[in-house]
């Protein structure tokens, strides 16, 4: 769970990433080297994950934020927990969901397979693949006018 920046511990992926993003925009206001990030990183470590940095410090010291990262990632966001999102991502339908709340899942999840979105264009194409039929239908109606207006100007 995550609080005020502190990060005490589950296999949330969603907040791992933001505790970890959290403290990453800590480090482009106050940057500093590898290993003094992790002290940064690590003070706001509460409870449980207090616990596991003191245990894994101890084979771990001096080390960069590249590996600590590896190391937390490890612990509390494993590759199967990861494999689960990815898969979550890949069988995104609109179903009854609004556009609204489907853009909001598809970009909560997309961060998990980045080679999937890597461009404007698979993006769009998997986006477009997860709607409802008839919102697609009228997705590809809208993009159809916008290439005929395109074609008239020009």
């Amino acid at each position: 769970m995550v609080k005020d920046g502190v990060f005490t511990g589950g296999l949330d992926p969603l907040k791992v990433e933001a505790w970890v993003l959290g403290i990453e925009k800590l480090f482009e206001v106050f940057p500093c080297l590898q290993t003094q990030k992790v002290l940064l990183a690590t003070f706001t470590l509460e409870d449980e994950v207090r616990r596991w940095w003191m245990l894994m410090h101890e084979s771990n010291k001096d080390i960069g934020w590249a590996w600590f990262l590896e190391i937390f990632y490890d612990k509390y966001f494993p590759q199967c927990v990861h494999d689960k999102k990815v898969s979550e991502f890949m069988e995104l339908k609109q179903n009854s969901m609004t556009v609204t709340e489907y853009e909001a899942k598809f970009t909560e999840l997309a961060r998990f397979p980045p080679h999937m979105v890597d461009t404007d264009y698979k993006k769009a194409r998997h986006f477009e693949g997860g709607l409802q039929k008839d919102i697609l239908e009228k997705v590809n109606v809208l993009k159809h006018i916008d290439v005929l207006d395109q074609a008239i100007i020009s």
